[in-house]
């Protein structure tokens, strides 16, 4: 186990950590001494492996533990505790052992970082979340949406209401100016939504975030990430260039082996013949961790923008901004409440929390921060069940530290209920986007059927799934999917300009015909 102790104070008086390794020996359970229990966590780790079929994963705690003395003097909870466990192999095909300081991709977490580059321009007074994009990037542009193009904001960008083309990822080469491309190349998409919403989850807005760094830097994104974040924190396991990567054990993604719609969990799964995204894509998840740097990336927002070693990173005004929520999400589902700057806001119950996802070519990674609780869960695994295996892992931390059992709220679907004929109305029909292909009819037990086309996450073995439409007990829908074990979370909305969403994974697809 890891001790994150107190180091000098900073300038506000926020409480400043620095790491050191613990000397080997028993750990003190978490309900005693705050921390977790290394045989234990290593157990479960050892375990999710064998029930997702997880060729290899590490996870990791980050919370209060020993009681320290804060800078000025007040008796507080300052040291954090942190926790890690590593199984399994990077590769099916080499069976090389994943190791504590193997990194993995942390895919969409990535955007945390590249939230973290501009609110540190924001800090700076170089930028500002109601800074116009156009002013800072001339050639950006939204087809066919002119007053988006011209309104469209730093804020919009980091909480995914811009109506940016979100799932386009085409290989625009490995030159530095690949980021400054994509801003050309996603500009002729037209608009997914009206600016403002509703909100729907944007890749493509990251990656002009991550453009609007680099203008501002006078650099590229990959090399903001080092100088502004990884060498400031003395982080040496974060790499975004593949070249970087290869000095440093590496887990290789596994894509499941069989067809999607086969019922089988866990499903044998096999290696990608893909290990990175484009380069054009880096700022919305092209960084590489360990779960040790990942970790002490997350402390930031526990305490007050100060790294491990001291370094002030983000203002604590910046860290309170990008914890509080700016979106809601009550109109999609009960799993989310919505979102803050870059961080996700998922549903714990009474407790706060933000948090992220991260999908990339067969690698899967989970972060929740509990801030009220000065605690980080994380999770890294390379298969595309490592979705799941994260989320249960993150559950069963939960009650282990306390936090209660398994408190994140799931759509429950009405046993043996089928869907009246006067909402057929508002979900019958052809949903279309890039990337996305959803017709609802009617048939089925239930009386609607989904017809979901693959898509990218899906995989080589991806194919066409015609699945049951349920009610949920909390008003809104969901489907099963054979290769998952959980419901998929379904949502009907319409916006103020008339036109009818199905919103499925933060992401909303306009009905483009009746069925």
């Amino acid at each position: 186990m890891t001790q994150l102790m107190p180091s000098e104070s900073t300038p506000d008086g926020a409480p400043a950590i620095q790491g050191r390794t613990a000397a080997e020996g028993p750990a003190m359970a978490a309900p005693a001494g705050g921390g977790i229990e290394t045989g234990w966590l290593d157990g479960l780790l050892h375990t999710a492996l064998r029930q997702y079929a997880v060729p290899g994963a590490v996870c990791g705690v980050l919370m209060p533990g020993r009681r320290g003395a804060h800078p000025h003097g007040d008796e507080t909870d300052c040291g954090l505790d942190m926790s890690c466990a590593h199984a399994g192999v990077v590769s099916m095909a080499t069976q090389y052992p994943v190791l504590p300081d193997t990194l993995f991709q942390i895919g969409s977490i990535s955007k945390i970082w590249t939230t973290v580059l501009a609110m540190q321009l924001i800090d700076e007074g170089k930028l500002s979340l109601a800074t116009r994009v156009v002013d800072v990037l001339p050639d950006f542009s939204i087809a066919g949406a002119p007053d988006s193009t011209k309104g469209c904001t730093i804020r919009h960008l980091m909480c995914h209401i811009s109506g940016i083309e979100g799932d386009a990822f085409p290989d625009l080469g490995r030159d530095d100016d690949a980021v400054a491309r994509y801003v050309r190349y996603i500009g002729g998409f037209p608009a997914r939504t009206a600016l403002g919403g509703p909100l729907s989850y944007s890749n493509g807005a990251f990656v002009i975030l991550g453009r609007v760094v680099e203008v501002l830097r006078g650099m590229t994104w990959n090399e903001a990430i080092q100088r502004y974040i990884a060498r400031p924190m003395g982080l040496h396991d974060v790499c975004t260039l593949p070249e970087d990567v290869l000095l440093h054990s590496s887990a290789l993604g596994h894509h499941r082996a069989v067809a999607t719609n086969v019922p089988v969990f866990p499903a044998p799964v096999e290696p990608t013949d893909i290990w990175q995204l484009p380069r054009c894509t880096g700022p919305c998840g092209s960084v590489s961790c360990s779960i040790h740097d990942l970790l002490a990336f997350a402390s930031l927002f526990l305490n007050g923008g100060v790294a491990p070693n001291g370094a002030r990173i983000l203002s604590a005004d910046a860290v309170r901004q990008m914890l509080t929520m700016q979106v809601s999400l009550a109109d999609q589902g009960v799993e989310n409440l919505g979102w803050a700057l870059g961080w996700q806001i998922p549903n714990w119950g009474s407790e706060r929390a933000v948090g992220h996802g991260g999908a990339t070519e067969g690698q899967r990674a989970g972060i929740v921060l509990f801030p009220d609780r000065r605690m980080v869960i994380a999770t890294l695994t390379n298969a595309d069940a490592g979705t799941e295996m994260a989320a249960h892992i993150a559950a069963c931390i939960a009650e282990y530290v306390g936090l209660g059992p398994k408190i994140v709220p799931q759509p429950v679907p009405i046993a043996d209920d089928v869907i009246p004929d006067d909402r057929k109305d508002s979900i019958i029909g052809v949903y279309e986007r890039h990337g996305e292909h959803i017709e609802f009819c009617a048939g089925g037990p239930t009386g609607v059927l989904a017809m979901i086309d693959p898509d990218d996450d899906d995989g080589p073995n991806g194919v066409r799934l015609v699945l049951p439409l349920h009610r949920t007990a909390q008003g809104f829908y969901a489907v099963r999917r054979p290769d998952e074990r959980g419901l998929t979370e379904i949502a009907f909305l319409d916006a103020a300009d008339g036109t009818h969403y199905v919103a499925c994974g933060h992401r909303v697809t306009p009905r483009v015909r009746m069925h």
